[in-house]
């Protein structure tokens, strides 16, 4: 009667464990965004006085500036640097508020589902409690062995919740970077397309009458290069939880400053759509690589798991239970 108390009481804990691990998780999930966002307000607090988007920049008054400086000299003068300055600044700061608005809106979601991981650290002390009372009114010896096997259970239980959890954040973090991938491979289709059709001469001879980021080619690229972005933070939110395995996620850097500065020589000095590809192209075969590297690193997660599951089952055997499957504890 006593051993099916403790392991009532010991499935009940680990229960709890499970939620515990998930509140961890999503805890680190909320700080990761609280984070993005503070550095995404600090930025649009210093770019706020451009208050110009890419769609109302004066195209037609830089090209003439920047012709004028290379008529004067061979050197790229001051107005070039500027022009370039701004044209990076409009494009990241409409890409920046999207950014934070959606990073937001995931922190609330997240926090949401944080609320309803309330009350299981009481709820385990309490267990942890009745267990111990009920470990006191064995004999010595008995008492003795069960405890042994309980804190091995303990441990091996923290283990398994833990990379089952990473497998769940590895899972979803993929998801996202699989995403990012794509993304970028319609940035390069939508440049390749614009390279064929957009003649940038007869552009700037018609005086700019079609807009360059408005129901273009060049625009849609620079709305997939937003949409790789944010997956990428996404899947950062993601693997910043992961404890198992290790990631560097100083590598996961988003590519639309570098575009913007190739594009911008690519109209008003090249004349031709060749930087920002090569950028782009070079993006990809970076983003593919990572997307590669964490499937592997799911591989080796999982073969741990799997070895964690064994131990784990005989630890059950020698219990005198049954086997406790995962419960759901999303």
């Amino acid at each position: 009667m006593m051993a099916r108390r403790l392991e009532k009481i010991e499935k009940e804990m680990g229960y709890c464990d499970i939620k515990l691990e998930k509140e961890r998780r999503l805890r680190r999930q909320v700080e990761f965004l609280q984070a993005e966002n503070e550095a995404l307000d600090r930025f649009i607090k210093l770019y706020e006085s451009s208050s110009l988007g890419l769609q109302q920049l004066p195209f037609e008054k830089i090209a003439q500036q920047i012709a004028l400086e290379r008529a004067r000299t061979d050197k790229i003068g001051p107005f070039y640097y500027r022009a370039k300055e701004d044209f990076i600044s409009a494009g990241v700061l409409e890409m920046v508020r999207e950014e934070r608005d959606i990073l937001f809106r995931e922190k609330e979601g997240t926090e949401g589902k944080l609320n309803s991981f309330s009350g299981f650290t009481k709820k385990r002390s309490v267990l942890e409690e009745e267990k111990n009372v009920a470990l006191r009114s064995l004999a010595p010896t008995h008492s003795s062995k069960i405890r042994k096997v309980t804190d091995e259970f303990k441990k091996i239980e923290e283990q398994w919740n833990s990379l089952t959890e990473d497998a769940i954040n590895l899972d979803e973090g993929i998801f996202y970077l699989a995403r990012n991938v794509d993304y970028i491979k319609s940035a390069r289709s939508f440049l390749i397309t614009a390279k064929g059709s957009f003649d940038i001469e007869s552009w700037v001879d018609a005086n700019y009458t079609s807009d360059l980021f408005r129901h273009s080619n060049v625009g849609r690229a620079k709305e997939m290069i937003d949409g790789a972005n944010r997956n990428l933070k996404l899947a950062q939110k993601e693997l910043c939880c992961v404890a198992n395995i290790k990631f560097r996620l100083d590598c996961f850097e988003p590519i639309l400053v570098n575009v913007l500065d190739a594009l911008f020589d690519d109209i008003f000095i090249d004349g031709r759509l060749t930087r920002c590809i090569n950028v782009v192209e070079s993006a990809l075969a970076q983003s593919e690589k990572i997307l590669s590297q964490v499937r592997q690193k799911r591989e080796t997660l999982h073969a741990k798991l799997e070895r964690t599951e064994r131990i784990r089952a005989q630890l059950f055997q020698r219990f005198g239970g049954e086997k406790r499957g995962r419960v759901s504890a999303s």
